[in-house]
């Protein structure tokens, strides 16, 4: 195969559009559709590899399976250990458990499977998973274990081209079609992943044995069509899906009709991309892990300063795997077997540490003893909290029913920040002699005819709601508490109103104040007193790894402070909605009149002390929720009463 350095040029587009995304620089906000553009490049030099051998008569799987282990696996597997150490300092033993199962799913090659059940690969979070990108590498693995098999049935090239194609149509409309109902699976799978390789295939079909035709005007209109798409896609455009034809049809064009001769050619054949092209697989292993651990020890989010400094980071270290452990490893002279055998003892080393770490629960012995004390203290409840798998519960379910034939009963009506809150309010109950009912369900806010879309969690939500509701109006409940991570659900990239599903820029705001006007009117018809929890701040990071990080340095009481503004900023859309759908009739129990504190610091404290109030990223501890619950009793009891150091949010 001819070399073509124009190849390793479209390799660092590709390479670089992606780490610029994931740096959080705003212009490449398509950048993701990098991984999209590695695809086609693979399909079409893996299939012109084989296609060259299959012609001569020399095709063999122990031969593929050779070069990519070759090509893979020492970078990968010096990655996956350089990690290690850098887990085992910084991560608390819930992270860490998560770093070390996907440890082993990433040395196995399986690592998209893993994230799908775990992490939105867009999700806010995702940034400090450290191995969240090699869900790409498992596609990759896995086609490679799968596509070579086609060609050991001695078909001939029109028929294997003619399953290639079929495939690479069904598969492309099975993404389009999971891209609005699976979008988690749709992009994680193979199945929904594999038209994108395949295009790369079909376009090494169509020259194979022929004379390339260059043409500068479609080269040149592919290069635009990838631009198009990195700077023109956001987190919200879902792929795959018939949109990623803009940036794969534009790799093929560019791979079909692109030489050093033709303008596009020449501009991505220049020495400094076809450099970065060339150690383009280093540098996406390691640009994950650097900017993960970063943002993992950072109190702050890095600022773009900070992120083009750990940019030249990724490129030293990648620069120095590609010259000092994968082309020694690719084009040594070590035979079959001793390969085997280094990567049989390095993927048994790996998968041994990691099933260590989450088969001992994040091997929290790692800690300071104060640390894991905090730790195992700072954790929020998720009793009665109803999930997608669990089907939808009954309504009311009998061990979410706390002395509910007492004389006044209460019922919290939400999602997971509900389930945080009501341990603290039955305890209260309790002593004024009242039950409560706990309905809460993962991802559902407490708002009928309104819900996250393509958000599986959230799938059952409205059935869910709807039973609720009917169950509220037509019991004895006294007072509903509504509650929901509010911040999390009005900013959700998508909303679905009544059956209608809007993107977040296109989401009719006074429809979801209209929806959740309706939802309390019906409780308030029914004589139910409403109380609507508002919501507290999205944080950025953890506040348990942030005071963890506190008591590590030395803090042995330390405090978790956010500035008003910040508070202010975080949840101004969330208040918008609230204010305009809440009645001036319903209790409202403003967080900030607890936390915050104008007069003195111009600052909110959710961790004083070293006891945080909010234990990830806004789910209440049970102290924290004790303070909020205290605070609602207050308000009902007394509705005058008003926290003398607080300040209202508006």
């Amino acid at each position: 195969m001819t070399y073509r350095a124009e190849i390793d040029g479209l390799r660092a587009i590709a390479v670089l559009s992606v780490v610029l995304a994931h740096a959080n620089f705003s212009a490449f906000g398509g950048g993701f559709i990098g991984v999209d553009i590695f695809f086609a490049i693979s399909g079409y030099l893996i299939t012109t590899i084989i296609l060259d051998d299959y012609a001569n008569g020399t095709f063999s799987l122990r031969g593929f399976y050779e070069r990519r282990a070759r090509r893979i696996l020492p970078a990968l597997f010096f990655v996956l250990f350089c990690t290690v150490p850098a887990a085992w300092i910084w991560l608390l033993p819930e992270a860490y458990e998560a770093f070390s199962k996907s440890l082993v799913m990433a040395t196995v090659s399986l690592s998209n499977i893993y994230f799908l059940k775990k992490t939105d690969y867009f999700a806010p979070d995702s940034t400090e998973v450290p191995l969240l990108h090699t869900w790409s590498l498992g596609v990759e693995e896995q086609f490679y274990v799968l596509f070579p098999l086609l060609f050991l049935f001695r078909l001939n090239g029109r028929t294997i081209f003619k399953i290639v194609l079929a495939t690479a149509i069904a598969s492309l409309f099975v993404s389009d079609f999971g891209a609005r109902h699976f979008p988690s699976a749709n992009y994680y799978l193979l199945p929904t992943r594999v038209w994108e390789i395949l295009a790369g295939s079909l376009c090494a079909f169509s020259v194979f044995g022929k004379t390339r035709c260059s043409n500068s005007a479609l080269a040149l209109a592919g290069l635009v069509l990838i631009m198009v798409a990195v700077f023109l896609f956001d987190p919200t455009t879902r792929v795959p899906s018939f949109a990623a034809l803009l940036p794969v049809g534009g790799t093929c064009a560019f791979l079909l009709f692109a030489t050093r001769e033709t303008g596009a050619g020449r501009l991505l054949s220049c020495p400094p991309l076809v450099w970065i092209g060339r150690f383009s697989f280093s540098i996406y292993l390691w640009h994950q892990p650097v900017f993960a651990f970063w943002r993992i020890r950072s109190a702050e989010p890095p600022s773009q300063w900070v992120m083009c400094a750990l940019i030249v980071v990724v490129l030293a270290l990648a620069a120095f795997t590609w010259r000092f452990i994968e082309q020694p490893l690719r084009y040594g002279k070590a035979g079959i077997r001793k390969v085997a055998a280094l990567a049989t003892t390095c993927a048994l080393i790996l998968v041994g540490f990691g099933a260590l770490g989450f088969l001992k629960e994040g091997l929290p012995f790692r800690l300071a003893p104060g640390v894991q004390t905090f730790i195992e203290k700072t954790t929020w409840s998720e009793n009665c909290l109803f999930q997608v798998k669990d089907g939808t519960p009954a309504i009311p379910d009998d061990k979410c029913m706390f002395d509910a034939n007492a004389g006044k009963t209460y019922a919290v009506w939400g999602d997971s920040i509900g389930a945080s809150l009501s341990p603290a309010l039955v305890e209260a109950l309790e002593l004024r002699h009242m039950g409560m009912v706990q309905l809460t369900h993962g991802f559902c806010a407490p708002i009928i005819g309104v819900s996250t879309a393509r958000e599986e969690g959230a799938a059952d939500c409205d059935a869910f709601n709807q039973r609720a509701l009917t169950y509220l109006t037509q019991s004895k409940i006294d007072t509903v508490v509504m509650v929901a991570s509010w911040v999390n659900f009005f900013n959700a990239p998508y909303l679905r109103i009544d059956g209608a599903e809007y993107s977040a820029a296109d989401t009719p705001i006074s429809a979801v104040a209209k929806k959740l006007q309706e939802t309390v009117q019906a409780l308030e018809t029914s004589g139910t007193r409403v109380v609507i929890i508002y919501p507290s701040p999205r944080f950025d990071k953890p506040v348990v790894d942030v005071m963890a990080g506190r008591i590590v340095k030395g803090d042995a009481s330390p405090d978790f402070e956010y500035s008003i503004a910040a508070f202010k900023a975080n949840t101004a859309h969330a208040y918008s909605v609230l204010n305009a759908g809440v009645p001036d009739s319903v209790t409202k129990i403003f967080p900030e009149q607890i936390f915050c504190h104008q007069s003195q610091w111009d600052m909110c404290f959710f961790g004083r002390d070293g006891v945080a109030y909010i234990a990830d990223r806004g789910h209440y501890t049970k102290a924290g929720a004790t303070m909020i619950v205290d605070q609602l009793m207050r308000e009902i009891e007394n509705p005058d009463t008003r926290s003398s150091t607080g300040v209202t949010i508006n």
